[in-house]
């Protein structure tokens, strides 16, 4: 989450006067005028993507193989039972 919030905080600082002086006056927060946003921002966010995918795919089979498990498990006990 800290990731995220970096990532939506920083051009929030792009009004600054020292980002004016080096992108021009057309600058503005969430807005670089005359400057371009380089690879390590755009890499930050493609983390944040992945990491919410692979959350997302974790949950989803660590539940099936849940179930899985619960159907090897019941197996198991009602053979124990008939021997």
């Amino acid at each position: 989450t800290c990731l995220i919030l970096g990532c939506m905080i920083y051009p929030d600082g792009w009004d600054s006067d020292e980002v004016k002086r080096m992108c021009g006056e057309q600058t503005d927060k969430y807005s670089l005028g005359a400057c371009s946003l380089r690879w390590a921002y755009i890499l930050a966010i493609m983390g944040i993507l992945d990491a919410l995918i692979l959350a997302f795919l974790a949950f989803v089979l660590g539940n099936r193989q849940d179930s899985l498990m619960a159907h090897d498990l019941l197996g198991e006990k009602s053979g124990n039972k008939a021997i």
